[in-house]
């Protein structure tokens, strides 16, 4: 059975005469909305998937719009709790949702601790003083998990992410381009920082249903804001077992990592040239899709294998090379297809 995933971000999904964020303007006329669900419609068409996590869907009714007159319009339409005003994720699924759950909270406080570092705090004491918890309490935008029934007795779990931008994160007052470039730096760790911390709750949630659910696959996808090879894609993926370790307990360790889809793609291809976001002449793999140990090769117990990969990226481009602009009913990401060979004798 041929199952296909996406992730779009659609960049600030919004109806006509809708202002979003704390601007008083819309952010689209009719017009320049029209023009958006239309090139939503045929970016759909294009990647034909029957699962899509989207990002920055600001009006539920947006999205809905979007499919509808198109074969979507009957499908599942879930969405974190969107507010007309800031962006949240949502999926559309041609298969029935068993369960929704909108994870907020980050299951953990933080801390963080060197040595050196508090023990300088507090010289008097022998030992170093205790950790310093960050206040980093919640996801930025809320984790979509939904449970879909793609046969009667085989299930699938979906968490749809947005994490924390790059976008520095600066002190009230201080415009971007009025900071220093140690503004800048200093900024673009903070975002770093959040972003680290939203990444291990990721890893929390896919650690806490592996272990609960571990005959359930789980597929991780969204705009991830960081490179593929990034400390905070490696932490959700989760580490392989070193090669020291006994069968048993590398067998144990194996059932926790993701597989990036993106990479198994790149294992297969002559080329790679896997990008969906370019930002001053950089080009990026922000958008991923994360697949359990179910699907992995060397896994003796699969219950399928990832196909291949596809990514739609033809509407962006480097604009430190153009003169051209990004029309503003275009995202500015491409979009990412996994396809997976779902075994018919596991389902």
């Amino acid at each position: 059975m041929k199952l296909s995933l996406a992730t779009f971000n659609v960049q600030n999904l919004t109806r006509a005469g809708k202002p979003i964020y704390t601007e008083k303007r819309p952010l689209y006329t009719a017009q320049e909305f029209d023009k958006k669900r239309r090139w939503i419609q045929t970016q759909l068409e294009k990647m034909s998937a029957d699962i899509i996590g989207f990002q920055e869907v600001i009006e539920e009714e947006a999205l809905r719009e979007c499919v509808r007159g198109t074969p979507q319009e009957h499908w599942h339409i879930v969405a974190a709790s969107p507010n007309g005003k800031t962006p949240v994720n949502a999926l559309l699924s041609r298969f029935p949702v068993i369960r929704t759950d909108i994870v907020r909270d980050i299951p953990f406080d933080f801390e963080f601790f060197d040595e050196n570092a508090l023990a300088a705090l507090n010289p008097a004491l022998n030992k170093p003083s205790e950790p310093i918890i960050l206040p980093v309490k919640q996801f930025s935008r809320a984790v979509l998990k939904v449970e879909l029934a793609i046969t009667r007795t085989f299930s699938i779990v979906v968490c749809v992410l947005h994490l924390k931008s790059k976008r520095p994160t600066l002190p009230d007052g201080l415009d971007r381009d009025e900071a220093s470039p140690l503004d800048i730096a200093q900024g673009s760790i903070r975002s770093l920082i959040r972003r680290g911390i939203e990444a291990a709750g990721v890893r929390a949630i896919v650690s806490a249903h592996l272990e609960e659910r571990p005959a359930t696959p789980l597929v991780v996808m969204g705009d991830l804001n960081d490179s593929d090879t990034a400390v905070t894609n490696q932490a959700m993926l989760g580490e392989p077992p070193f090669h020291r370790l006994s069968p048993e307990e590398k067998n144990r360790r194996w059932k926790y990592v993701l597989q990036n889809s993106r990479d198994v793609q790149a294992r297969r291809s002559m080329e790679n040239y896997y990008y969906t976001y370019i930002h001053n002449g950089h080009y990026e793999s922000l958008d991923n899709i994360f697949v359990s140990n179910h699907f992995a090769d060397r896994n003796a117990e699969r219950l399928g294998r990832i196909i291949d990969v596809r990514l739609f990226n033809d509407h962006i481009f480097d604009q430190t090379l153009s003169h051209d602009r990004k029309p503003l009913h275009v995202s500015d990401h491409g979009q990412v297809v996994t396809n997976l060979d779902v075994f018919e004798d596991k389902i």
